[in-house]
């Protein structure tokens, strides 16, 4: 296995990581709040969010140890607890995505739209604050340290910063395909039958954009991954029901993901396409660990 793993890392890391992903998601996707295979009633689906959340983390640890040994699991773990860096990168990854929103419900809605949010700016605030700072703890830092820790890391080198952005968003839509078919696994409620094909769709495509901005986000703030782990976060909150629906209630919610692409859009074309990859606040890797990437 450690042969392979050098020669292979990111295939072994995926193979745990997908292996793992699927039997947890398994005892939701077969319950009555899935497809009904087994007559089991669940109190919900986010105790299997987060514990594949861990498990995604651990699996990278794994991988990173097989093709990397000690001194590989050592860079892994300090991206992974990096919060040393400049504050402006903070304030950006909690407020891009929840911005973004807000942006898109304002062009969309008019000037009502903005109203209401001046009137709830302290309660928009507390929901971002908090909801990011939560999903963060909980879910999104341990999600990152596999996608973007190891995965997107990987990546970068051998496929671009775009290249890499795309693919890591279809790596990581594959694990969340179960939850498509069980009740508030990527909607509240149940996916009705006849709107299961564009979620799966919605699933690989919807995201680029935010994963794009993501992998600028990393380059540029020193590969920090509770700086992703935060902007991640914020997703949950600027597509959740506590934002725009309530302070934009006209505005269908898939208007957000116009205001995302716009920002990924604008990042592309200040970088020239390179979102911040090789640039002097990103630690280079060594000719060494590109070629392990494969």
């Amino acid at each position: 296995m450690r042969s392979i793993a050098r020669t292979h890392p990111l295939t072994v890391f995926l193979a745990i990581a997908y292996s793992v992903s699927a039997a947890i998601f398994a005892i939701p996707l077969l319950s009555n709040a899935g497809i009904g295979v087994i007559d089991l009633d669940l109190p919900g689906v986010a105790p299997f969010i987060l514990l594949d959340a861990v498990a995604l983390a651990v699996a990278a640890f794994v991988a990173t140890a097989l093709a990397d040994g000690r001194a590989g699991v050592r860079e892994l773990r300090r991206r992974v607890f990096h919060f040393r860096v400049h504050p402006k990168w903070y304030v950006s990854a909690i407020l891009l995505l929840p911005a973004a929103a807000l942006g898109a419900a304002v062009v969309v809605g008019g000037a009502g739209v903005l109203t209401s949010m001046i009137g709830s700016s302290a309660t928009i605030a507390i929901t971002i604050a908090v909801g990011a700072v939560l999903a963060f703890v909980l879910v999104n830092w341990w999600e990152e340290a596999a996608w973007t820790g190891f995965a997107l890391e990987r990546l970068q080198p051998r496929l671009g910063p775009i290249g890499a952005s795309v693919i890591t968003t279809w790596l990581q839509a594959l694990v969340h395909v179960p939850l498509v078919f069980v009740v508030g696994g990527v909607t509240d409620g149940r996916v009705p039958a006849e709107q299961i094909p564009f979620y799966l769709v919605a699933l690989f495509v919807l995201p680029i954009p935010v994963r794009i901005t993501l992998t600028w986000l990393y380059n540029r703030a020193d590969r920090s991954i509770p700086i992703v782990g935060l902007y991640h976060a914020g997703l949950g909150i600027a597509t959740g029901t506590a934002l725009i629906p309530v302070v934009a209630p006209g505005v269908n919610p898939l208007w957000v993901y116009a205001g995302f692409a716009a920002v990924a859009a604008a990042i592309l074309v200040a970088t020239r396409g390179r979102l911040g990859f090789g640039q002097p606040e990103q630690q280079p890797r060594s000719s060494t660990e590109v070629a392990m990437a494969s």
